[in-house]
């Protein structure tokens, strides 16, 4: 298995295990299938250009060829919290869960932000209602420090969300 971070050749690879996330799991993402099936491949690419990776990327699992994992970060903006990241669209597709590569994707996540030098908190959100990535995250480090009601809303159904930090000491 490779892990390794994503660059504009990917953004195939990217947007077929994106969109398959938001189809598997639509409660655990922000953003909806419907919206992200519409990008071009040339706004895949551009999430995915080099320019941008001090500010925002994804982080891929591959085996044999084919990416299997996917973990997303982005730079808070602005001077006062350029010191935090968030994590976001964390997927395993179904038939490598429980396998490591949820945590290989986590742990490079975190070194490569680590490695910028000035970052020194990173957070995310997750479905309250998804306890085993809950407490994959604790396991990870990440500790709670709220929660969101009605974080979000797919069709008349509201999704809450806790919020989670870990600091890099």
């Amino acid at each position: 298995m490779q892990i390794r971070l994503l660059n504009p050749d990917d953004a195939k690879a990217l947007a077929a295990i994106r969109l398959e996330a938001l189809e598997q799991e639509p409660y655990a993402f922000g953003a909806s299938l419907e919206e992200e099936k519409n990008r071009s491949l040339e706004e895949w690419q551009a999430r995915l250009a080099e320019s941008n990776r001090e500010e925002s990327g994804y982080i891929g699992a591959f085996d044999a060829g084919e990416m299997i994992g996917l973990i997303g970060y982005f730079r808070h903006k602005g001077a006062k919290v350029r010191h935090k990241a968030s994590i976001v669209s964390m997927y395993v597709k179904n038939a490598h869960r429980g396998t490591g590569v949820a945590g290989q994707l986590m742990q490079a996540a975190l070194s490569h932000l680590q490695a910028f030098g000035d970052i020194d908190q990173v957070q995310l959100a997750v479905v309250t209602a998804n306890e085993s990535a809950k407490r994959f995250y604790e396991k990870m480090g990440f500790a709670p420090y709220g929660l969101e009601k009605r974080a979000l809303k797919i069709g008349d159904i509201y999704v809450d969300e806790a919020h989670m930090y870990m600091m890099f000491e």
